[in-house]
């Protein structure tokens, strides 16, 4: 399989067409965008392989391969941080973004049109000022629902598409919120994990209620938990960072293979130099993974997440990365 990665920089996007071994960015007159650009967040398309939108604080663009450069989406956001993109896995032409301050933005005609949801999160918050989302799902089992998290006011989940939220932080020892996985079961049941500030927590009632989970300080040695991510094959495997602060100087990757019963830190080929910040899975090939760390590293797994290869290229700070399968 021919697949490229991306990583959303301080310096611009930047592509790799080596298995992640070597990197490269568009040239500014060409590109489409300034190559310089501060890039948040990166999505790619499930049915139109080449194609890839960013999050920059200069507004939205997408990527396509034919073309080979970035084009200008215009929305309501370019005056605001687009920290994360999603779009919908059923309907791949609703986008949701999350931006800094706390806002969601959607369309559902591929960017064509923008409308602001009602998210009504807090504006404001300690220790780092102004709040950001930090992660967007669409529900796997009911297509109308969509949660996001907020650093620093917790988890809201919209039923009706992004129309309406309900703030869900009952029993979160902080509402420093990073991330969630959803663990559903045939019978019906369903465990929501919760990556924050303050360790790992789970709900047994669809975010309703939720309780710290205890993981030993010998596998996860700070309570910062940041990036949570669950193997695309439904194999109950799910990923997980864990590092000294937000920035930081030292992290772990953990992978837990019962559904987050237990937990174990992966084998790495060498230390991370800050927290991991983010995972890229694709159900392309469930098990290549990337992650990258907040300051630059990029290590790649090819068993699923059990041992990791640090890239031998750095690209100074990154916030996202991403996956897919090259067009045929």
């Amino acid at each position: 399989m021919q697949y490229s990665a991306y990583t959303a920089t301080m310096q611009s996007v930047w592509f790799s067409h080596s298995e992640g071994q070597s990197w490269s960015r568009l040239l500014t007159p060409l590109g489409g965008f300034y190559n310089e650009a501060r890039c948040w967040s990166l999505a790619t398309h499930p049915e139109r392989p080449g194609e890839l939108l960013a999050g920059t604080d200069q507004g939205l663009y997408r990527y396509r391969s034919d073309t080979g450069r970035f084009d200008y989406i215009p929305s309501p956001m370019d005056d605001l941080q687009i920290l994360k993109i999603e779009r919908d896995p059923r309907r791949p032409e609703t986008i949701v973004c999350g931006t800094r301050p706390a806002e969601i933005f959607l369309s559902e005609d591929d960017g064509k049109s923008w409308r602001r949801s009602q998210l009504n999160a807090a504006a404001e918050c300690w220790f780092i000022n102004t709040t950001r989302v930090t992660s967007i799902h669409f529900d796997p089992r009911d297509a109308d629902t969509i949660w996001i998290t907020i650093e620093i006011d917790g988890v809201f989940r919209s039923t009706d598409r992004g129309r309406t939220w309900v703030r869900l932080i009952d029993g979160l020892l902080d509402c420093d919120t990073h991330d969630v996985v959803f663990l559903d079961s045939d019978d019906g049941s369903r465990t929501i994990l919760c990556s924050t500030e303050a360790g790992l927590h789970r709900s047994e009632d669809n975010g309703e209620t939720w309780r710290p989970v205890p993981v030993p300080e010998s596998i996860a040695p700070w309570p910062y938990w940041r990036s949570i991510k669950q193997r695309a094959d439904n194999s109950g495997v799910i990923l997980a960072s864990v590092g000294d602060k937000p920035s930081g100087e030292a992290g772990v990757c953990l992978i837990s293979e019962d559904h987050g019963q237990t937990w174990i830190q992966a084998e790495l080929s060498e230390p991370v130099n800050s927290t991991i910040w983010s995972f890229a899975v694709n159900p392309a090939d469930p098990m290549l993974i990337f992650f990258i760390t907040i300051f630059g590293q990029i290590y790649r797994s090819e068993d699923g997440g059990r041992r990791w290869q640090k890239m031998n290229r750095e690209l100074g700070e990154i916030r996202e990365v991403a996956w897919a399968p090259n067009a045929a």
